[in-house]
């Protein structure tokens, strides 16, 4: 399957833009213990996993760390917990895998340089939200040689920030955690999605949204 994206050139008009603590006080991490029992609220996915932006290589050939927060807890859970549910028409979910998942609220540094994805920068780039950000997950060897190459050949920029593909209001960053200052965030609570008040939030969000509970 072929999303029909460019391959980016050597020398792409990227738009580097900040994200402040002014902007966004809390994020919000969603991360799961299944796969990787030892995985902390604070820890950086080291080059595994098969995401729209990453695994990414540094120029060495070594692995970007890298860490997803969105906006909202909400954003969160559509981004993870519900990624691959079908919302039309409504897919079933397995409240028995929020055992698996956590929800960390974190506090970002002051200033991120981000190469941002969002909307109004992705014509200069000859691309669309639909190609880069609301493609299906075959389409994501496509969509990640543009992160590739952003993170290349934007070398102050320290995160890719979006606009969420499951919930529009959310706004989403990748960070690259070798750019950042350490420690690159600050957790401030760490919470189980299998006990309340965070289950009750997401099987509220389920429900909203029509989803068969099994």
């Amino acid at each position: 399957m072929t999303c029909g994206l460019p391959s980016p050139s050597s020398a792409e008009a990227f738009t580097e833009t900040t994200v402040r603590l002014a902007d966004v006080p809390l994020w919000y991490h969603v991360y799961s213990t299944k796969a990787y029992p030892a995985t902390r609220p604070d820890s950086f996915a080291e080059g595994w996993g098969d995401t729209r932006f990453a695994p990414l290589q540094q120029p060495d050939g070594t692995a970007v760390h890298t860490y997803y927060a969105a906006s909202s807890a909400e954003g969160a859970y559509m981004e993870s917990v519900l990624h691959d549910v079908a919302l039309d028409p409504p897919g079933q979910f397995d409240v028995g895998e929020l055992a698996h998942f956590r929800l960390a609220q974190v506090v970002l540094p002051d200033t991120i340089r981000c190469v941002s994805f969002h909307t109004p920068y992705l014509p200069k780039l000859g691309l669309s939200r639909p190609q880069l950000i609301d493609s299906l997950p075959a389409c994501y060897p496509e969509a990640r040689a543009w992160a590739q190459a952003a993170y290349l050949q934007c070398p102050r920029a320290q995160a890719l920030a979006y606009g969420s593909r499951r919930n529009d209001a959310a706004r989403c960053v990748m960070l690259f955690k070798q750019r950042l200052p350490g420690p690159p965030c600050k957790v401030l609570a760490d919470e189980p999605l299998a006990l309340n008040p965070r289950r009750e939030e997401v099987l509220a969000l389920i429900r909203r949204l029509g989803i068969h509970e099994i």
